[in-house]
């Protein structure tokens, strides 16, 4: 499945996995309500849905099994801190849930050569039944995948064979479908409105907090996993190619937080990097290594942000405004450990940076508009 991508590639590797024994240890006891409600409002701070999101997962992660140790103190305080709670609990959960399911991993490679399959496409429809194809040529690694067209409505079916009382299939299903939908809407160029996912597993999660994340209405126990849109979409035509989906496929897997719909620039794949690297407290990359990143020289990286109004320099500045805004309005982090995150030399340098954005300094910004709390 999808989801098997995302995980790996939250770690940055394929997963080669044993399957060995079936491991359905009994669930363990629930986290206490104070705990719960204590992660509750270490995410307050996160944009509206993550956070709830955050402390369920955390809770499935413990009562299935998960240590909790291995998540550090387990507080969503910062994007960065619950961006890595929830890599953590979701390559957890998902492997917990091929396994309860005896299902063999869809590789990242596998996941990668799906997507340059159906690139060459003319239309969506072809491109979902292509998918489908592939998917059947894997065996139990991939899902069943399905089109069935009736009264101007088009749904798409995959069908897995996980367990409607898990948790870990919810989400991994879930995380599935939401895959598909950003694959096939990216792939055209244009939003793919739906009426909702319906997934195969029963209500085991507040119906409240998964609504509030993958924002979209779900009903659950149906036959199988689906979403439908309109009908004439099927016939829209493809308009991405290989360079496209290269790039692409080097910034993510398909994940919540890319928008796949409307007109799509190579300047977004670049700030996407610069962002998870910000967010990650990792260093930014130099021109030529971003430039490698893409298969391409230098001139020819700088010539393509040009085109589109923009340059390197300029991209990374933006990026850096918008991450130090939200650590100086959430959470109390020294304004020298800000500089320090965001790649700055030193506080002043910093400090000079931050008047020139906002004409303000970093400290008096925030005594403005540091979030309440």
């Amino acid at each position: 499945m999808p989801t098997d991508y995302t995980a790996a590639a939250a770690r940055g590797e394929d997963q080669s996995r044993q399957q060995g024994d079936i491991f359905l240890q009994e669930r363990q006891r629930p986290a206490s309500t104070e705990a719960r409600e204590g992660l509750a409002a270490d995410c307050a701070g996160l944009p509206e849905g993550l956070g709830a999101f955050v402390d369920a997962l955390v809770h499935e992660y413990v009562a299935s099994g998960g240590d909790m140790a291995e998540l550090g103190d387990g507080r969503a305080t910062t994007l960065d801190a619950a961006l890595g709670i929830l890599e953590h609990c979701i390559t957890a959960l998902s492997e917990r849930a091929n396994r309860e399911g005896e299902l063999p991993p869809m590789s990242k490679e596998e996941v990668d050569m799906l997507c340059y399959c159906v690139i060459t496409c003319r239309t969506l429809r072809e491109a979902i039944e292509r998918a489908a194809r592939f998917c059947a040529m894997l065996g139990g690694r991939g899902a069943q995948l399905s089109l069935a067209v009736s009264g101007g409505r088009a749904r798409f079916h995959m069908a897995t064979r996980r367990l409607r009382d898990s948790p870990s299939a919810l989400l991994t299903d879930l995380f599935g479908l939401a895959f598909y939908r950003r694959l096939f809407a990216w792939l055209i160029g244009s939003n793919l409105p739906i009426q909702g996912y319906a997934v195969y597993a029963n209500q085991v999660m507040e119906r409240e907090v998964l609504e509030g994340f993958f924002l979209q209405p779900l009903t659950f126990g149906a036959p199988d996993n689906s979403f439908d849109f309109p009908a004439p979409l099927l016939d829209r035509p493809v308009v991405r190619d290989a360079a496209d989906l290269r790039e692409v496929l080097a910034v993510l897997p398909f994940d919540q937080l890319f928008e796949p719909g409307g007109q799509w620039r190579f300047r977004d794949a670049v700030a996407s990097i610069i962002q998870t690297q910000l967010v990650r407290n990792r260093r930014l990359p130099s021109l030529d290594q971003i430039a490698r990143f893409f298969n391409t020289s230098p001139a020819t990286f700088h010539r393509r942000l040009v085109q589109e109004g923009t340059t390197y320099v300029g991209i990374k500045r933006e990026q850096r405004e918008q991450r130090a805004r939200a650590l100086l309005r959430h959470g109390d982090a020294k304004v020298g450990d800000i500089a320090a995150q965001l790649g700055f030399s030193d506080v002043r340098a910093f400090r000079r940076a931050f008047v020139d954005w906002t004409g303000e300094t970093p400290q008096g910004w925030r005594a403005r508009h540091a979030a309440p709390g």
